[in-house]
């Protein structure tokens, strides 16, 4: 016979478990909510950026439909043809120009948080209305835009390996968005996207490094006909290789390297350049024709990249950065001199919640703002999210924090 004692303990033991599952849940619910939505405002922050409360100079008569402009080298597709297939990945002798209009829904669904490049490649933004503009016609619409802002600035963006033509519109849509400053945001789009193998990588270097000429090409365009008084540059990973090469021709043109600085910030992004060009001469380049160069980096690991630069000479063995990886550190670093703030190296480490740690860039809040203060502030920011580790010799990184 049943004991009913024995019955009714199993059960409260049972009741009393369940009720610890959910006890167990909910507080893994909470920490999950203050970590993503509370903590380092990143609520606060994604909902101001989603409301686009500055960006109005791209913003059309169409609730959440902003227009955006490109300049491509790459050799014309089919016309008419779907976006994908509109441009190839082979260089093309001639700049192409054109303007393309992005539907942009945001959430705040668990899918940004899960997997943000999905997020936004596949649901979130839609491309409409691509097309191709003549010359004439693009300085036309940009000068009109350029005129709109309040900051009369111009944002000229670089992506960097792998990038396909659509993906490179998608991305600097994504860009405006989250940066949501109100200028006209132009993409310089490469052919970047030369395969994911090692000899497609070294083709995309050649690319990139070829591509500095239309690059520059169009920076003269600008300069000469669009007459922004702000000039910006973003470029991403292998996008800096662009702009690199772009700025020797630039420095070679003594229309260009003699005048009154015409490009106000430069930023690179987890910079992908060519060492042989990460030098002093690159310094003088980017500080003759710009006002102000930051870089920034992130190690793969949640420990400072700047302080292993600072003690590279005795630690540089201790470090769990690959021998390359520091290598490229070390000559960013030495790009920085004492007393000069034309060129700012800034760690991002500390806020690089991103899987691989090269796309802080597309994926990191404290980026974005960061960012924004540094190209509409004149001055460099002292943002509470900063703080300064000081080298030996007197040079100053910066590290972005989450706040406190």
């Amino acid at each position: 016979m049943a004991d009913p004692q024995g019955a009714n303990n199993g059960k409260r033991r049972r009741w009393w478990i369940l009720a610890l599952i959910l006890l167990v849940l909910s507080g893994a619910g909470f920490w999950f909510y203050k970590v993503y939505f509370v903590s380092t405002d990143v609520a606060i922050r994604h909902a101001e950026a989603f409301l686009f409360r500055r960006m109005t100079v791209a913003q059309l008569a169409d609730q959440g439909e902003y227009r955006f402009f490109y300049a491509t080298n790459r050799q014309a597709g089919v016309e008419g043809a779907s976006i994908g297939e509109r441009y190839g990945r082979e260089r093309g002798s001639a700049l192409s120009f054109g303007s393309f209009d992005a539907v942009i829904q945001p959430s705040l669904g668990l899918g940004m948080l899960i997997n943000p490049t999905e997020w936004f490649q596949n649901e979130e933004i839609h491309l409409r209305d691509v097309r191709s503009l003549d010359q004439p016609d693009f300085v036309s619409r940009m000068q009109a835009k350029v005129q709109a802002s309040p900051h009369r600035a111009l944002l000229i963006v670089v992506h960097g390996f792998r990038e396909a033509y659509e993906s490179a519109l998608r991305k600097t849509a994504f860009l405006g968005h989250v940066l949501d400053i109100n200028a006209p945001v132009l993409l310089f789009d490469w052919p970047g996207n030369q395969g994911s193998s090692l000899s497609g990588y070294r083709r995309a270097r050649d690319v990139a490094k070829a591509s500095g000429a239309e690059l520059a090409g169009l920076l003269e365009i600008a300069i000469r006909d669009i007459q922004p008084e702000r000039i910006w540059v973003i470029a991403n990973s292998m996008g800096g290789q662009v702009v690199a090469d772009a700025f020797s021709l630039l420095y070679a043109n003594a229309d260009f390297s003699d005048a009154q600085t015409e490009i106000e910030d430069v930023v690179l992004t987890a910079p992908d350049v060519d060492h042989e060009q990460f030098d002093e001469q690159f310094r003088n380049e980017i500080t003759a024709m710009a006002r102000h160069l930051t870089v920034y980096v992130s190690s793969n690991d949640r420990a400072l990249l700047v302080s292993r630069l600072v003690n590279r000479g005795a630690r540089r063995g201790e470090s769990t950065l690959s021998p390359k990886q520091l290598e490229e550190a070390v000559r960013l670093s030495d790009l920085v001199m004492p007393n000069d703030n034309r060129i700012t190296l800034v760690d991002v480490t500390p806020v690089n919640r991103t899987r691989n740690f090269h796309n802080f860039s597309l994926e990191t809040p404290e980026f974005f703002d960061d960012l924004f203060l540094r190209l509409v502030n004149r001055e460099t920011p002292r943002n509470r999210r900063l703080y300064h580790i000081q080298a030996p010799n007197g040079a100053v990184y910066s590290v972005l924090t989450r706040g406190r």
